[in-house]
């Protein structure tokens, strides 16, 4: 997360088969979203089935509709997550108390 936006890379594993041959290549991709494009950015938790495993994650919403996810397990979540909460003026949420609602966390809500 920058003045300019939040970035987001995602790299994909080549995918081999059983033998060890190289089936698909990976891949790095790289996102780069500046805040006019950003149309909100939400935090959110599931259980996932069949154990009820639950997954917490960062949903940036883009204005042409589209959307980058960002799993907790990811390099720099837990910073980008403090930088969006301290600018939109809200206190750090706790993860364990997250629903599916989702918890959007920038842009800051104003008075209505």
């Amino acid at each position: 997360m920058t003045d300019e936006g939040i970035t987001v890379t995602s790299v994909a594993e080549p995918l081999m088969s059983a033998y060890g041959r190289e089936m698909r290549p990976g891949a790095t991709s790289v996102y780069a979203l500046p805040w006019d494009e950003i149309d909100g950015v939400s935090l959110s938790a599931m259980l996932l089935p069949p154990d009820g495993e639950r997954w917490v994650d960062l949903t940036v919403d883009v204005i042409s509709g589209e959307y980058v996810e960002v799993h907790e397990d990811a390099e720099g979540f837990t910073d980008a997550v403090r930088k969006l909460c301290r600018l939109s003026g809200l206190p750090v949420p706790d993860s364990a108390a997250l629903t599916t609602d989702g918890l959007v966390i920038w842009p800051p809500s104003g008075p209505s």
